[in-house]
Formats: C-alpha cells, sequence, structure tokens
C-alpha cells in the first residue's frame, strides 16, 4: 500500500508537497476548483506511467510538465518519491528527470529498526551504486530510462516488488469502465448487489461476447457490459427486462460501476491496492458518495482510497482510518497542500467564496457587448 508520496516541481506544485497516508484507509483532497488535487494525482499516475509504460528509444520525451509561471522552474527538474509497502517490505523509490534524462535516481529498502540501506543509486545521471551482479543491466541503460526498469527485467527481486506495486497494486479509478473489460462470472452478482446497496435501480447486469468485425472481413469478439433495467406497462406493472449497454447509462451510473468493479476486485486482489480517484463520485448524489466511503472505511475493506472532492460536506468527521489534506493555490500559480486534523479549524478552511449571480451576469454581459 502506499505510505508516502511527494512531487515537486510538477505543473502547480512548485514547492515540494508530500501526502502522507500510513495505515488511513482512504486519503481526501479537498480545496476548490483549480487548486491543486487533480494535478497531485496526476503526479502520481504520471510517475506509475513512466514505470510501467517506459521509454524505448533514446530519442523519446520523459513526461516533463515542470511549474511553467515563473522565470526559472521550467528549467528545474521534476521529483517524484513514494514510500509503499509491498512484500512485506517497505521501499523508498524517488526519482529526479527532465524532458530528456533521468538525472537522479534512488531504492532503498527500509530495516526493522527504520534504517533505510540504499540498493541502487543515480546521481547527475550517473549510476554510482548498483546491486551486486548488476554492472551489465547499468551499463545499457539509456539516460532516459529508469534503473529500476531494467533491473526488474533482469529479476532482481526489489525491483520486481517495486514494479509489480505500481502495475498490478496502484489502481486507477476512471468515470467509466474499460468498454471491453473481461468480467469474471462471479463477480456479476457482486456487482448487481452493489448497485443495489448504493440505491440504484438496475435489475441486474450482464455480459456478453460481441462480435466485431474489421473492413478485411476478419472478425474477432470482445466482451461488452450490459445493465438489465425493469420495463413497466401503463399500469406501472412488471412487463419484461430489458438490456441497456453500459455506455449507455447516465454517468453517475457509470462511475457506480467502475467503483464497484475496482472494490470488488480489490478484494481478491493478491495484495492490498491502493485505488487513485479524482474528483471521486461527482456524478452520484452526495448520500451514495458518503456510502461508498463508509463501505471503504469498513473493516472489510482491506484496499485503500485516495481521492479529490469539491465537496467536502462528504468527508465527515475524521477518524484513525481517515485522513484529509487541504489544497490551496496562492495569487502566484502556486499550489500548496496541508493535512487537516481534528484540531484544525475545518469549516473555515473549506468555506467557499460567495458567487452573486448579478455579479456574474453583468460580468458576462460585459464581456459580450465588448466582443
Amino acid at each position: 500500500m502506499l505510505v508516502e508520496f511527494s512531487l515537486q516541481n510538477f505543473r502547480s506544485f512548485k514547492e515540494t508537497a508530500t501526502l502522507s497516508t500510513a495505515d488511513a484507509k482512504w486519503v481526501a483532497l479537498s480545496g476548490l476548483n483549480g487548486a491543486g488535487k487533480s494535478a497531485l494525482l496526476a503526479g502520481l499516475t504520471v510517475f506509475q506511467q513512466m514505470i510501467v509504460a517506459p521509454t524505448e528509444q533514446v530519442t523519446d520525451a520523459l513526461p516533463y510538465e515542470p511549474f511553467m509561471l515563473d522565470t526559472t522552474s521550467r528549467f528545474r527538474p521534476t521529483q517524484f518519491a513514494v514510500t509503499i509497502s509491498c512484500d512485506h517490505q517497505r521501499y523508498h523509490y524517488a526519482v529526479r528527470y527532465n524532458a530528456t534524462r533521468i538525472l537522479a535516481e534512488e531504492l532503498a529498502l527500509e530495516l526493522a529498526d527504520g534504517q533505510l540501506q540504499r540498493l541502487f543509486l543515480r546521481q547527475n545521471g550517473d549510476l554510482i551504486q548498483v546491486p551486486a551482479g548488476q554492472r551489465t543491466t547499468a551499463a545499457n541503460t539509456r539516460p532516459n530510462a529508469l534503473f529500476l526498469d531494467s533491473l526488474q527485467a533482469a529479476n532482481y527481486q526489489p525491483a520486481v516488488a517495486v514494479f509489480r506495486w505500481f502495475a498490478r497494486d496502484l489502481v486507477v479509478l476512471t468515470d467509466r469502465p474499460q468498454a471491453d473489460l473481461a468480467i469474471e462470472d462471479w463477480v456479476i452478482p457482486q456487482l448487481t448487489q452493489f448497485l443495489h446497496a448504493v440505491g440504484n435501480e438496475v435489475a441486474g447486469v450482464t455480459q456478453h461476447q460481441m462480435a466485431v468485425q474489421f473492413l478485411d472481413g476478419s472478425q474477432f469478439t470482445r466482451p461488452e457490459l450490459a445493465l438489465l433495467y425493469e420495463q413497466y406497462d401503463e399500469e406501472g406493472e412488471v412487463e419484461d427486462v430489458v438490456e441497456l449497454p453500459l455506455d449507455r447509462a447516465s454517468s453517475g451510473t457509470q462511475q457506480l460501476v467502475a467503483a464497484g468493479l475496482a472494490f470488488i476486485t480489490a478484494q481478491v486482489a493478491p495484495a492490498p491496492q491502493t485505488v487513485i480517484a479524482d474528483e471521486f463520485a461527482s456524478a452520484v448524489r452526495p448520500e451514495v458518495a458518503m456510502a461508498l466511503l463508509a463501505l471503504v472505511s469498513g473493516e472489510v475493506n482491506r484496499s485503500q482510497l485516495l481521492f479529490s472532492t469539491s465537496h467536502d460536506t462528504l468527508l465527515g468527521q475524521a477518524n484513525s482510518a481517515t485522513r484529509r489534506y487541504l489544497a490551496e493555490k496562492n495569487y502566484r500559480g502556486e499550489s500548496t497542500l496541508h493535512p487537516v486534523t481534528t484540531a484544525s479549524a475545518a469549516p473555515s478552511l473549506f468555506t467557499h467564496p460567495i458567487i452573486d449571480a448579478q455579479t456574474l451576469q453583468t460580468a458576462f454581459l460585459t464581456d459580450a457587448a465588448g466582443l
């Protein structure tokens, strides 16, 4: 599971921002629109993609998105760092890079006494500490490639463990399930129960194999998820059950299906998962979102949810299973991150500015008249 994530010089985060998740079942990022919530989650997602979808050629660019609202940050490197718990070990992994080169990289193992045992180190682009027997692997690592990726391909076990966490145990929740996602049969009744539990009117869920034909006449089949709804006659009696392809369902229903699939499959995953959700459940009713959070923080859940929201009323009272952070942005466009504790003045932190409709209307008409 994710223990800590930090980033520097990425999008609106000019300075270092650190998110500590520890043993929390869910961690919420709150704040006004544009404060940097999505940027922080995007940083973790970009870090994941750097590892699981690495560069293939020496000319490939790295995903470099520095802070752009001053005169110097665009020439400075971006840095990502994580502390993760996997395979009964705790690893610290950090990378510093620009558009063309990995400038620094380090992997360390946390020992039982809390001390760190460094496993490899890269500084100023050069690998100065390499695991035993991995000199050839180091020599074959391109300037724009992660040494971690090279080591996991060489079956160096600590690198394999970290790679596996990013590839398997870090899950990015989208608003819509993958169109061709194949779902095991046992998941279908579980997903139906989940949708009923959160108050969705769906009668059931089904999956078909759909034939897809190419212009050259060849074809293949792919799975397609559909929802079952009861059809009523004029007297309000159930007449039939009809299928609706998932992509024709409402945005809120698609979000619930995506969340349900993530939570259900996480419970049977080989290791606890960390699920990332930007603007979590934004298209569903507040009481449904609150029920989902209660499910996540319950004892039966073994995974972790890291999410952003603009609606702090969803979050309720903080407890030992939850953590909250506030993202803010100053007049220079720089985002910062602050932990919110029970001792914090949480109501004042989450007070939104009053929006005057008349002022908006006047500004709109003025701008329109000037076009």
